[in-house]
């Protein structure tokens, strides 16, 4: 791994050792606390024949026109989709450029894209991104192989490498990204969200509808360790760029109000997802993301 800064291309090229074909089998003991896991729709299934009735077969797949001009039952016949695009939007406002140990919020966001299109590309499915900070943003439509691959973890680890102007303008809300999303996503695909998701609005909710109407959806809400409890007893020289100010977290005040405000946001963000039926994880800088991969992301069943 590098220092956590930056995430090269050499490294997010390196996670693919990582991955494993295993099916989906969610395991909600395993998460951390407030997580929740969603059903997902599977992949939808292709007319492929008809052919004559068999015992077992569902009624409901009846041909009734050709049973009826044949004299013999028929049944239609389907199969599995052979493939479900998955968009992996990922957020790298300034927010995302932060980290008080291991890595960059930004860094931990590029690994975690990079294990899931891995993954991907891995059970013969197509992935795309949709990238993006608050100067620009980045779309690939999703495609196959390897080769198809490498131009998202190229742009993934540019996104890391933000100069002191970028990381100082106001941040691009979640909601263009999600409005844009809704005119060029594939109904049925799978649309992944990873984010510190300060960039929500109250437009988000209103896309998140929409999209969640023909695709399903997961969000992985990348976090420091310090936005879920305050830091050991100590002051604290704390700066949004132009400012700077003390935090004293050995005063109980100070340190119960922390501890509250960050419950409060984490227990919003889980509701709202919840309540979207969306599939709402943590990740922070010390996860296992290769293991968290294994236990969230829906895999392609093996016969």
């Amino acid at each position: 791994m590098t220092d956590g800064v930056v995430a090269e291309l050499s490294e997010l090229i390196d996670l693919r050792r990582y991955v494993h074909s295993v099916h989906y089998k969610p395991q909600g003991r395993a998460l951390r606390s407030g997580n929740h896991i969603s059903k997902f729709r599977g992949r939808g299934m292709d007319f492929a024949e008809v052919r004559n009735y068999q015992a077992g077969d569902e009624i409901r797949h009846m041909e009734w026109r050709v049973t009826a001009r044949t004299g013999r039952p028929h049944v239609k016949i389907y199969q599995e989709e052979r493939e479900r695009p998955v968009v992996l939007l990922v957020d790298f406002n300034p927010s995302m450029i932060f980290g008080t140990k291991i890595a960059f919020k930004s860094v931990v966001a590029a690994r975690m894209a990079s294990l899931l299109a891995w993954t991907v590309i891995k059970q013969g499915d197509r992935v795309g991104g949709f990238f993006f900070s608050a100067t620009e943003h980045s779309e690939f439509i999703p495609r196959g192989r390897d080769s198809g691959v490498l131009p998202l973890l190229a742009s993934l680890s540019r996104y890391t490498t933000q100069t002191e102007a970028q990381r100082e303008e106001k941040p691009r809300m979640l909601s263009d990204a999600l409005m844009r999303l809704r005119r060029v996503i594939r109904p049925g695909s799978i649309l992944v969200l990873i984010s510190d998701f300060y960039s929500m609005d109250v437009e988000c909710e209103k896309h998140l509808n929409r999209l969640r109407g023909h695709n399903d959806i997961l969000a992985y809400h990348v976090c420091d360790r310090i936005e879920l409890a305050p830091p050991k007893p100590q002051q604290y020289a704390i700066s949004d760029g132009k400012q700077e100010v003390i935090l004293d977290t050995g005063l109980e005040t100070v340190s119960t109000a922390y501890q509250l405000y960050c419950q409060q946001r984490i227990e919003q963000l889980n509701d709202q997802f919840k309540r979207l039926q969306i599939q709402y994880v943590q990740v922070t800088a010390d996860t296992n993301l290769a293991q968290l991969v294994r236990l969230t992301f829906p895999r392609r069943s093996r016969g």
